[in-house]
């Protein structure tokens, strides 16, 4: 059975549906153990590997000593952007709850098996902890548009799934959300957290991060089509078919690539880590576009199979690009 585009909705009605507690039986009886391992799901702690990346790439690039690489102001900014991008991760499973459980079983069976208010409640105090924070590395800095920079992120991040503004079902403006959310805004935060000047090379490097990674992550995005389709929400893929939203997935690659090169070059001069980098995002490049070739001309059925097939592959090549980036940033500072 299908549900209404959420547009179509009522804002109240959108609202009843997100919080309505559908607990089975056994979420009443969980254990501690249980509990925790369903908390870890919803906050999709696989992408950590990746999350880790975020705040360390602008962070090696700005840093002038490892004194301030290790400061406290760093741990902090690191904190709230890994609670910040987790709260949009049980945001999005709190609101996809439905939509998962014919193929993502495992985040459906962990927001059933809390139930919807325990989600509610952890949602809420993660993101109060990051709201603390936030102020807090404010205070310390003096850098009160970390304040402007943290809302304007919960704002997108809550948006995304979440109503009034079902980011994730506006189609190709999906896209800019999603690299504003992921990495960009995370990236300006953390670039704030320090007590340099902001430079354009850093935030260069920080956009071609974001459309590095994001078209890696399109073949996740892309698989998820027929659930996407079945409950009217209109995504990128969708908007773009298939084979479009893959190739530009090899667009946004080569053209984060070009951008992070262009601006270490600029902004730092020549780097042995760019060497690395760009394999890592050739090898990124060849497997999306493999990807994409593989779905040409076939029907949403054979293609999302295949994409299904495929996209095991995709974590691998977002760590090794996200972490390449990670050692060029590590080199460029150690040669500062």
């Amino acid at each position: 059975m299908t549900e209404s585009n959420p547009t179509q909705q009522t804002l109240s009605a959108q609202w009843a549906r997100i919080l309505t507690d559908e607990q089975t039986p056994a979420a009443e009886k969980i254990t501690a153990r249980t509990w925790l391992n369903y908390g870890l799901r919803i906050r999709r702690v696989e992408f950590l590997p990746l999350t880790l990346t975020v705040p360390l790439v602008p962070a090696l690039l700005v840093a002038e000593s490892a004194r301030e690489l290790f400061s406290l102001n760093m741990l902090l900014a690191t904190v709230v952007v890994i609670v910040s991008i987790q709260v949009g991760n049980m945001a999005n499973c709190l609101a996809d709850r439905e939509m998962d459980a014919i193929y993502k079983t495992r985040l459906s069976q962990a927001v059933y098996g809390l139930g919807v208010t325990s989600v509610v409640r952890q949602i809420a105090a993660s993101a109060l902890l990051v709201g603390l924070l936030e102020g807090y590395l404010s205070f310390r800095t003096g850098h009160w548009d970390l304040l402007l920079i943290g809302g304007l992120w919960a704002l997108l991040g809550i948006g995304y799934s979440l109503p009034p503004l079902h980011l994730n079902g506006r189609g190709i403006w999906q896209l800019p959300v999603l690299l504003a959310v992921y990495f960009i805004l995370p990236g300006l935060f953390v670039l704030r957290a320090f007590e340099q000047p902001v430079e354009w090379a850093v935030v260069g490097v920080i956009c071609g991060f974001a459309l590095t990674n994001i078209g890696i992550i399109v073949i996740s995005h892309a698989e998820d089509y027929p659930e996407d389709e079945l409950y009217s929400i209109r995504t990128y893929v969708r908007a773009l078919g298939l084979t479009r939203a893959l190739t530009l997935g090899v667009g946004m690659l080569c053209a984060g690539a070009a951008l992070v090169t262009a601006s270490i070059l600029v902004g730092f001069g020549p780097n042995w880590g760019l060497i690395p980098y760009l394999l890592a995002c050739l090898l990124a490049a060849r497997f999306v576009g493999k990807t994409a070739l593989a779905v040409r001309g076939k029907s949403i059925e054979d293609g999302v199979a295949v994409l299904r097939a495929r996209s095991k592959l995709a974590p691998p090549h977002t760590i090794l690009v996200g972490w390449t980036t990670v050692l060029l940033a590590a080199l460029v500072f150690a040669a500062g």
